[in-house]
């Protein structure tokens, strides 16, 4: 289920994740929050989807961390920043991260 945010709470997340990346585009869907951001220090492209599943903040990373440990902390740092403020936004204090279809960590 989305997470159904005002445009403020839209602005902060977007100034959370513009400390790391150049955003390219948030976009709330159906489904989900949808960021789309580019690092230009290690040239690749990151997306987020951020929804809300059984009272738990989902946030799904796509990037390719595979070989860029810098690339890895940096979109790990911004998701537990952004779930940090939701937190305080929403309440919600379960989360579940998943990198790239694995889940790799709660905050």
């Amino acid at each position: 289920m989305r997470i159904n945010l005002t445009e403020n709470q839209l602005g902060e997340i977007k100034r959370i994740v513009q400390k790391e990346l150049f955003v390219k585009g948030i976009e709330p869907t159906d489904e989900y929050l949808f960021i789309h951001g580019y690092s230009k220090i290690q040239k690749e492209t990151i997306y987020y989807h951020l929804f809300i599943e059984n009272d738990t903040l989902i946030i799904r990373c796509y990037a390719r961390v595979f070989d860029n440990l810098g690339l890895s902390v940096t979109v790990r740092s911004i998701a537990k920043n952004v779930f940090e403020y939701l937190k305080n936004q929403t309440g919600l204090d379960n989360t579940i991260y998943i990198e790239n279809g694995v889940e790799s960590f709660g905050m």
